[in-house]
């Protein structure tokens, strides 16, 4: 008789997101209100919080009952500019969506709010008597901030192809109207979210505002998820409803489960059914939830544009309330963006196209002008003065109807170096007569001129370079000279104080003189940075030709977090104290040689993380050899085989071919070794891996030191990135699966891996008496790394595999901080772990959001993970890895992991050793032994006539099924031997 393990059945794997976040079809999540609002809070402590907020809200709303609020006469009507940031597309391509697709979009909102939206026949019958609208109108603005016409679209060519939420700042000063006359929704490649709206304030005494808060209110939405119709949009977000759902936002309305998850959290809205959670794709009605049925049809909850056609009666009040009161809601009721223009022959200065606020010199000045009055211009006197000096009066034919747009040119001058020259336009004559309105007619830029200078150039910045400029357009924290220590008595550095800058997105610019490089075949650029590891902080060294760095630039480098970071992450305001917390840039200019105008900018964008500090710029001539020993990539912190080849991974960071470098390497502190590679070929810029000679290693820790030197026979120019030093682990242990692992006794044959002084995972006592935990809550080193390694193990044998583990975690409050695990696989015993099998994040993993560092108390507290091992099946030398990240989120708890030679899923949980159930024409046994071992079955019939005898090898947790199709129906005895317990079960075979 054959005694098989349980058949397999389908796997169904899905992938649940903790409270507002989903990804739609191309990885963008729905919406960042609740972040933003979050971080607007950072930003200005002062700002209100929520419970202060609704207090207000419902004491206005009181108020409102006893007839005290501003009465409606008519429809609610609101002023709309829609800035399209754009990459320079033709209007109606990609990002620079068409005026169409903008109005099929406020046709949406109208249809919305006043519920005249065609699907709102959809609404279920139970949520009618709650289905409420509201007489509100969006406007496209009439009139712009200087009382010119316009049809409320405002084009802008941005400076990035794309954008996230952490730009927010960046991509809202491109294009603003004050946002107390007008409802500002920026339309833009939006990456990371659908869209996000800016909440409501207050009118509470004492309220102080950011002066930042004005200047980003309004509404941003992805470019591919704005509108209805036949445009290029998102097949799940095409009726224009991710717009009315941050709208909502717009006017106070908060998520229908209120951003929790328990259904005794509200929206603060009493005619919404309690909801724990956000409803993603498109159900079907009823779906029960929370002792009701959900409303998933409410424009705030996460449903597909198709699902969703009501807002209720409470949240139409709520929103009402906040029109009549909040400020920036309320003046816009009255705005004059609501206007026509009332003029006839009205020309209109709509923007200096150029010169820009910085200049090489010669400028041909351009100026965008726009019909905003009411009659046909067919002419126009404009004219141009530098520094008061008339330069040049010109008359121009135009054919301009209402609102149309058309740029002019005069003739090119030529502003003197290292000057600032004030160029003002002025409108003089339309259409032959004298213009009907001055406000618009006159426009003046400040243009700062660039000094020139030669080569070599360079900065120690002890003192600030006279020909050298700083850039500061929101005139607030910039850079300065500061002492800071890098090795040389009494060294200045250029420093930027990024820890106490409010302004996220800001930019602010150290700027070169202007290079003339003709002459010159090769060019090096060289500089020193520190910065202790943060997040959100970005450094840029971008080139212009035009020195105008809101235009056309090079992107030559572009570093952030722990790529930027050359210091430990610390909550203090850094300031570095020795050398070894800097580095050094060598960055190739050869792709500028034979230019005449060449300016490089060193940009920071702030993050609101810590101090970055800039030394030691200089540009040369000349070519320079340069290469960098990047990592070890085999073998991996914990393997088997002593001996091992090692692989490296090499750059060329130089501007000249390398064809030959040296590899010197040591085990231990031993003997240093050599090998030379010849004809290597390693281009400009290329990474390539090298297979270096065996190395023989010992059991257990081993140092492993490897050298970069000579490259094409002679010195590196920068030496200090050719040197790594690591430690690798032999661990020979093996076992077989399958396998289970709970950290109560023995776990000798499992490795943990930390590097250098890193903090590890240790064992620590817990509700499930022993566990291991990454301690992230206490450690500010984000990014530090800890392995957990398995034994090599033998999945040759089974058809299939699983693996189940225990993890426990508590996201920290209020903190972005995310910390990962992950689960790599190898196939030759951790040479080499190739392939991630999991990912998780930190949000992932939550169970519950804490203030304190996590400690789980109760097997709640714990969230069991399964995965799928069958691509490890046929192999013998499998290993795992978990390998923990810290962001210095919180504590992450890790336990009972136990392998499985099955790949079901839901296996059936016992409690007891075994178990013996019946189906029709067999049976099963199902084992949960505390070690494996060798278990004897016997199966007797009611003669004591014995039909099965067999020795089930290697049994912990393993479902087997009995074939008894050969026996007859009756009663039999089940003979168990485990151990030295023997124990008999009575099973009714019935066919």
């Amino acid at each position: 008789m054959i005694i098989l393990p349980r058949p397999t059945f389908s796997i169904l794997l899905t992938l649940t997101f903790s409270g507002l976040l989903f990804f739609n079809t191309y990885g963008q999540q729905r919406c960042a209100t609740v972040e933003y609002e979050k971080i607007r809070k950072k930003l200005n402590p002062k700002l209100e919080d929520e419970k202060t907020f609704e207090k207000w809200l419902r004491d206005k709303s009181s108020l409102r009952t006893q007839g005290t609020q501003r009465t409606q006469a008519a429809p609610y009507k609101i002023p709309v500019v829609v800035h399209v940031i754009h990459n320079g597309e033709p209007i109606g391509t990609g990002t620079n969506i068409s005026d169409a697709q903008i109005l099929s979009q406020i046709t949406v909102l109208n249809e919305d709010f006043k519920r005249l939206n065609a699907d709102a026949s959809q609404t279920p019958s139970e949520f009618l008597g709650v289905a409420g609208s509201i007489d509100i109108e969006f406007v496209m603005a009439k009139q712009d901030p200087n009382a010119s016409g316009t049809n409320g679209i405002n084009r802008v060519k941005g400076n990035k192809t794309s954008w996230t939420f952490n730009d927010n700042a960046q991509f809202k000063s491109l294009s603003y109207w004050p946002s107390e006359n007008y409802l500002n929704i920026w339309v833009l490649n939006l990456t990371d979210f659908l869209g996000y709206a800016q909440f409501p304030i207050s009118t509470l005494p004492g309220l102080e505002n950011s002066p930042t808060d004005p200047v980003t209110d309004g509404i941003a939405i992805a470019y591919r998820d704005f509108g209805r119709g036949a445009f290029n949009l998102e097949a799940r977000y095409n009726l224009g409803r991710t717009t009315t759902h941050e709208m909502g936002h717009f006017f106070g309305l908060r998520h229908v489960w209120g951003d929790q998850s328990s259904c005794t959290d509200s929206d603060f809205v009493t005619d919404t059914p309690p909801q724990s959670a956000s409803t993603t794709t498109c159900p079907s009605h009823p779906q029960p939830h929370c002792s009701s049925n959900k409303m998933f049809q409410n424009y705030l909850d996460y449903t597909d544009d198709a699902c969703m056609n009501l807002f209720t009666l409470g949240q139409i009040s709520r929103m009402t309330t906040v029109l009549n009161n909040s400020p920036r809601r309320l003046s816009l009721l009255t705005s004059s963006g609501l206007l026509e223009p009332i003029v006839n022959d009205d020309l209109g200065i709509k923007e200096i196209v150029s010169p820009a606020l910085t200049s090489c010199g010669s400028e041909v000045p351009t100026l965008k002008i726009s019909n905003d009055g009411a009659n046909l211009i067919t002419s126009a006197r404009i004219q141009i003065k530098i520094n008061d000096v008339i330069q040049e009066t010109k008359d121009f034919t135009l054919n301009l109807d209402k609102l149309a747009t058309a740029n002019v040119s005069f003739a090119e001058i030529n502003l003197s170096e290292a000057t600032t020259h004030s160029v003002s336009f002025e409108i003089f004559e339309t259409n032959g007569v004298p213009d009907a309105k001055a406000s618009n007619n006159s426009k003046t830029v400040s243009v700062k001129v660039a000094a020139k200078a030669g080569l070599p150039i360079s900065s120690n910045f002890n003192s600030f370079p006279s020909n050298w400029s700083i850039e500061n357009p929101d005139a607030s924290l910039t850079w300065q000279a500061i002492p800071a220590a890098n090795g040389t008595p009494g060294n200045k550095a250029m420093y930027i104080n990024l820890k106490s800058y409010e302004n996220i997105g800001a930019m602010d610019r150290i700027v070169t003189p202007l290079l003339d490089l003709s002459n010159f075949n090769n060019v090096t650029l060289k500089f020193d940075r520190a910065y202790a590891e943060s997040t959100g902080d970005h450094l840029k060294v971008l080139v212009s030709s035009s020195c105008n760095y809101d235009g056309p630039v090079t992107e030559l480098f572009n570093k952030s977090g722990t790529a930027l970071a050359t210091a430990s992450i610390t909550g203090s305001s850094f300031v570095p104290t020795n050398a070894s917390q800097w580095a050094t840039e060598v960055i190739s200019l050869n792709q500028f040689a034979g230019q005449d105008k060449v300016q490089i900018a060193f940009v920071v964008v702030n993050g609101n993380g810590n101090n970055l500090f800039l030394d030691n710029i200089s540009i040369t001539s000349g070519d320079f050899i340069d290469i960098s020993l990047l990592s070890l990539e085999s073998p991996s912190p914990v393997s088997c085989k002593k001996n091992t080849a090692p692989i490296i991974r090499v750059k060329n960071s130089g501007s000249v071919l390398i064809n030959s470098f040296k590899v010197q390497a040591s085990v231990n502190n031993g003997s240093v070794t050599s090998q030379t590679f010849t004809n290597a070929s390693l281009a400009i810029g290329e990474e390539r891996s090298f297979t270096l000679n065996t190395m023989l290693l010992k059991s257990g820790n081993n140092n492993l030191s490897f050298t970069l030197v000579e490259p094409n026979g002679i010195n590196d120019i920068l030496p200090v990135d050719n040197s790594i030093n690591v430690t690798r682990v032999i661990n020979s242990s093996t076992n077989l699966i399958p396998l289970r692992q709970n950290f109560d006794g023995t776990s000798e044959s499992w490795a943990v891996f930390s590097k250098d002084q890193e903090s590890s995972w240790v064992s620590v006592s817990t509700n499930k008496n022993t566990s291991l935990v990454y301690e992230a809550f206490s450690n500010p080193n984000k990014g530090e790394k800890s392995w957990l390694v398995s034994p090599t193990l033998d999945f040759s044998r089974p058809l299939k595999a699983s693996v189940f583990y225990a993890v426990s975690y508590g996201s920290r409050s209020g903190s972005p901080n995310n910390d990962r695990l992950q689960i790599l696989s190898s196939t030759d015993c951790g040479v080499t772990f190739d392939k991630v099998v999991k990912d998780h994040t930190g949000d992932q993993l939550a169970v519950r959001e804490v203030t304190s560092f996590w400690v789980p108390q109760s097997n709640s507290d714990w969230k069991r993970q399964y995965l799928n091992l069958d691509s490890l099946v046929g192999y013998k030398d499998a290993r795992l890895a978990f390998v923990v990240t810290n962001d210095n989120g919180n504590n992450l708890y890790l336990d009972d992991i136990e392998f499985f030679i099955d790949d079901n899923p839901n296996p059936l949980a016992i409690s007891q050793l075994y178990t013996v159930y019946n189906s029709p024409l067999d049976f099963k046994i199902t084992f949960n032994l505390p070690e494996r071992e060798n278990v004897r079955l016997q199966i007797y019939n009611t003669l004591g006539q014995q039909v099965i005898d067999n020795i089930l090898p290697e049994t912990l947790n393993q479902t087997y099924q009995v074939d008894m199709t050969q026996q007859t129906s009756g009663l039999y005895i089940v003979r168990m031997q485990i151990g030295n317990q023997l124990t008999g079960t009575k099973v009714f075979l019935s066919h």
